[in-house]
């Protein structure tokens, strides 16, 4: 028996079908790229190469405006181009993209040379362009950009469907775009917010928080508080000039605000020279009290390294108090609707100011946070005090570091 070769004819009809099929799964396959980053320039990557690829183009651009000063800047070229001079200007055809981002329409041209609407524009000149696609990127029936895509040595490369198809591309690109730059405005957010508000406590709010919600329910922890206080700082505040003052205490804050962080304590608030901090709250936290004790012996340790730069410029040398206590606090949001500020209720933060304000200063603890802590730190006993809720005088402990300097 003969076998023959067979051979299969692709009707007209047929192979604008398998077009179609091909050209929507190379959207498919796009759009699960895209969809996996919220990374801006990882996202401009994918679709440029994506972009160059499936429109066999000598080269691309993705221009985006500015959302704040409506300029427009090449963020991202490919193929054939020189890239770092690109990044910095636009080397295409700029009344294309002009009027592409102008009017939102995409833009066609099988011969820029020869087309009425381009032929005599500089840049077409200069650079003999031929063909060219333009599609806007637009989200929220707004234009934020476009893609543009050229070939400036042959004419007639790219046909009506072509144009179709980058549109596709750039209707998925700006849904990317757009998700990037919110998740990046979000984590600026967010970030800008942890400077004014410990990221523990913006964790917890953004977790627990929905649409219309307003106050949080309080919640009871078992916490360490720790309150840090400059010995002698008005009589030293008071000797200085105010961008002095300002500039000590972001050198001092600076490294007091790493050391409570890396131990993952909560700043509650700044008071002065003062620094309330909780360990355990809002976030719980079995070893609050050890974090604290050693966030504390640090603090001492930094200050003393302080103190030698300080010397070297002719400052005094400082020495903080530092009052430890735990126990069971009521941890929430109060204010109004208007104003809201998370803060915490109970006998330790009160107990932890107290001892902090002791003079000479140094770092003291009651005997619930010294009972927390494990066999063998360095604590000797110090003097009994009547503290916040007691009825007689309690057991007082003291961190064997010394702190020297004038009360």
């Amino acid at each position: 028996m003969e076998v023959r070769d067979l051979e299969v004819k692709l009707t007209p009809d047929m192979a604008q079908e398998a077009d179609i099929r091909i050209r929507d799964h190379l959207l498919y396959e796009l759009a699960r790229d895209l969809s996996s980053s919220l990374e801006l320039r990882e996202v401009l990557g994918k679709v440029m190469d994506r972009v160059i690829s499936l429109m066999h183009a000598s080269r691309g651009f993705i221009v985006l405006v500015d959302p704040v000063t409506n300029e427009m800047s090449v963020e991202r070229a490919g193929g054939e181009t020189d890239r770092e001079k690109s990044q910095k200007t636009f080397l295409g055809s700029k009344s294309v993209i002009d009027q592409v981002v102008k009017t939102g329409k995409a833009v066609v041209s099988t011969d820029a040379s020869l087309d009425d609407r381009f032929k005599g524009q500089q840049s077409v000149i200069l650079q003999n362009l031929r063909s060219i696609i333009a599609v806007p990127l637009v989200t929220k029936d707004k234009v934020i950009g476009a893609v543009y895509v050229d070939n400036p040595f042959r004419a007639a490369i790219f046909e009506e469907k072509d144009k179709e198809f980058l549109q596709a591309i750039s209707d998925l690109a700006a849904i990317a775009i757009d998700n990037a730059r919110q998740y990046s405005r979000s984590e600026f957010l967010r970030d800008l917010f942890a400077r004014y508000v410990n990221k523990q406590v913006t964790d917890y709010v953004l977790e627990r928080s929905a649409p219309g919600t307003v106050f949080l329910t309080g919640e009871r922890r078992e916490v360490t508080m720790l309150n840090s206080d400059i010995a002698g700082f008005s009589t030293l505040s008071q000797r200085m000039e105010a961008n002095e003052l300002v500039e000590f205490l972001n050198r001092y804050f600076g490294r007091m605000i790493d050391i409570v962080l890396d131990h993952g304590g909560n700043i509650d608030k700044f008071q002065g020279d003062g620094m309330l901090v909780v360990f355990g709250a809002p976030n719980p936290q079995e070893d609050h009290a050890v974090r604290a004790f050693e966030a504390a012996a640090s603090m001492v340790k930094a200050v003393s390294e302080l103190n030698l730069e300080l010397a070297e410029i002719g400052q005094p040398p400082i020495a903080i108090g530092i009052g430890l206590d735990s126990g069971v606090v009521v941890a929430g949001h109060v204010g109004s609707d208007k104003r809201l500020e998370f803060t915490l209720i109970g006998v330790p933060v009160n107990n932890s100011a107290y001892l902090s304000k002791v003079r000479p200063p140094r770092v003291l603890m009651s005997e619930t946070t010294k009972a927390a802590l494990p066999e063998g730190v360095p604590v000797t006993d110090y003097e009994p005090m009547l503290l916040k809720g007691a009825s007689k005088k309690q057991p007082i402990y003291q961190l064997e570091l010394e702190v020297t300097a004038e009360s």
